[in-house]
């Protein structure tokens, strides 16, 4: 387990009533709530830097698609079903 610190905060008396009810959640303590909230919230604040990361990555390489024959020179037959010319693969 890593090195636990101590905080001070400050919340809202409607955070302090829920934080109060930690054991109905199922937490040991007020604590163990917000570390897992945090972890989280952590989390789901990396998920969406890669998600914008990725959408982001994707337009530059869609540009870069879009001006280049090499890349596009299938285009228009995307969709179509492909069969083997012989019948089975291996034959």
């Amino acid at each position: 387990m890593s090195t636990m610190v101590q905080k001070k905060i400050t919340i809202k008396r409607e955070q302090e009533a829920f934080l109060a009810a930690c054991k109905t959640f199922g937490f040991a303590d007020q604590s163990s709530l917000i570390r897992a909230a945090l972890d989280d919230f952590i989390k789901e604040t990396k998920r969406k830097q890669r998600r914008s990361q990725i959408a982001r990555k994707a337009g530059e390489l869609a540009a870069l698609y879009g001006q280049n024959a090499d890349l596009t020179a299938f285009t228009a037959i995307d969709g179509d079903d492909f069969y083997e010319a012989g019948g089975h693969l291996g034959n």
